[in-house]
């Protein structure tokens, strides 16, 4: 999305931390879309660089021996254990825990689950069709919501600017780009909204859910909460509001769709909003719309999709360690410590050098210097002599930025954003995080090769469903079938004996 460039390291990211810290980085430098592809090969190889960023699912590496039990080394890290004591992270830490105990990525750590993804919707059009969002947001239901989907359709059909045969909803986040074959982000999202896992979430267990009330792991998959998420989606791509190419387009096709004004509403998360609204400027013009962060509707639950305090993290190769030998290993975890838990190093990460970079205001507040602006920080271009920060220097980049104090989370939001998340403090709760299942080696390559055709079966019928390729209620039958012939009670025994046990030993 922002390939590196030369000067990254002759004037931005890395200079600025060579001279904080005296630390020279080797870079190996990998492209997003096979990153995890070349993680896995050089962790397997042994042939690991030794710090390796922007990792989500650890499990992998552990069996094999190529990455640290970075656990062992924390009592040297002293801002990580600051934050995990002063936040109360210990739970949360504890979901990391492998079979043996220990944990394997430092993770980003999170004050607070701040939701990300929501919908960014056409105000003026909803408006215009009679539905005062910002009123029946708060407690409206996804059915609630497919009925004024329809009313903006009605709307638009009868202004011109669409016909009846149209969809006003074609949603990036789920297709070819960036869906992976689970259908991403919008049933990421509609699935939390039920209390299941499904969408880019799928991987989470598998697609099982705890069930609070009778202490035990379920199929959230074959569910009847799964089912009415699923009618929900049937209902609005029959009625044509959603475009059944969400799940096989690329994201700039549903993007350009909204731009050109074609639909009334796409996913968004903070990195994106300012794409969102120069696109949609450049294509109808200033003042011609209103755009509203809207939050998601509510199905069984008010859970918001994010309950995570934890992010991607850093996972440290055993190669290090070995090459190394303790001693200089532990300076190494210090430097980590401080890039990626300290105050000073998180905000270098996100804003730059003060000064040179950004300002801050006696109130607090953070802004860029007139040189830059930052599409990673929702802070748009104003004038053509502007570098985009994270592009030129390397600030703000992904790799790096993931998490703090809510304080610093929120240093760049605008004021759209922070009375979004006003909006989703007040109206919206944080589900319960799931008890940990630490499976050893064997259960974990026993799962694995249950889990894998299952939730292959799974994504191959949600994609149906999504799409109406499949009805979800004459079809129901052979998909519940179809999902508990992959192993699927055996994954659940496998994670109730695990969790069971956990709770006796």
């Amino acid at each position: 999305a922002y390939p590196m460039k030369d000067t990254w390291q002759t004037e931005g990211i890395f200079k600025a931390i060579e001279d904080a810290t005296n630390v020279h980085l080797e870079l190996t430098i990998v492209d997003n879309s096979n990153y995890t592809d070349k993680v896995s090969l050089a962790v397997s190889s042994g042939d690991s660089p030794y710090i390796i960023p922007k990792i989500y699912d650890e499990k992998a590496y552990v069996t094999g021996g190529g990455i640290v039990p970075v656990s062992d080394y924390v009592q040297y890290m002293p801002n990580y254990t600051k934050f995990v004591e002063e936040y109360s992270m210990e739970p949360d830490v504890d979901t990391l825990r492998q079979s043996d105990g220990k944990y394997y990525r430092l993770a980003g750590l999170k004050e607070t689950a701040l939701q990300d993804y929501t919908f960014l919707i056409r105000k003026d059009l909803f408006d215009a069709a009679g539905v005062d969002v910002p009123t029946e947001e708060t407690d409206w239901t996804w059915e609630e919501f497919a009925e004024d989907l329809k009313k903006v359709k009605a709307y638009m059909v009868e202004q011109g600017m669409c016909g009846e045969n149209d969809y006003i909803w074609s949603d990036m986040w789920c297709g070819q780009t960036s869906g992976y074959g689970q259908g991403g982000n919008l049933l990421k999202l509609l699935g939390a909204s039920y209390g299941i896992n499904t969408g880019w979430a799928i991987t989470t267990n598998y697609g099982l859910v705890f069930d609070w009330d009778n202490d035990q792991f379920v199929s959230g998959s074959i569910s009847d909460e799964f089912k009415q998420a699923y009618t929900v989606i049937q209902d609005l791509v029959s009625n044509k509001i959603l475009d059944p190419e969400t799940w096989t387009q690329d994201d700039d096709t549903a993007m350009n769709k909204f731009y050109r004004g074609e639909t009334a509403l796409i996913s968004v998360n903070r990195a994106q909003y300012i794409a969102h609204e120069e696109g949609i400027t450049a294509q109808l013009g200033e003042g011609n719309f209103e755009l509203y962060l809207a939050m998601v509707p509510v199905g069984t639950v008010d859970y918001q999709a994010e309950n995570q305090r934890l992010e991607c993290g850093v996972c440290i190769s055993s190669r290090a360690l070995d090459e190394l030998g303790e001693k200089d290993f532990i300076k190494m975890m210090r430097f980590v410590d401080w890039l990626w838990y300290s105050e000073e190093g998180l905000t270098l990460t996100k804003w730059g050098i003060e000064g040179e970079t950004y300002t801050v205001a006696e109130d607090g507040t953070y802004s860029l210097t007139p040189a830059y602006y930052c599409g990673g920080l929702t802070i748009p271009q104003t004038a053509d002599d502007q570098v985009d920060m994270r592009e030129e220097l390397g600030y703000a980049c992904g790799n790096f930025m993931y998490g703090g104090s809510t304080a610093l989370l929120t240093s760049n939001l605008s004021d759209v954003w922070k009375d979004f998340y006003d909006r989703m403090g007040q109206y919206r709760t944080l589900r319960p995080l799931d008890p940990t299942v630490a499976l050893d080696e064997d259960q974990m390559e026993m799962a694995n090769l249950w889990g894998t055709p299952l939730t292959d079966t799974i994504n191959t019928w949600t994609n149906r469903f999504a799409m109406c390729q499949a009805d979800i209620n004459t079809s129901w039958d052979q998909y519940v079938s179809e999902v508990e012939a992959q192993n699927l009670q055996n994954i659940i025994d496998l994670y109730n004996e695990v969790y069971q046990a956990s709770k006796t030993a």
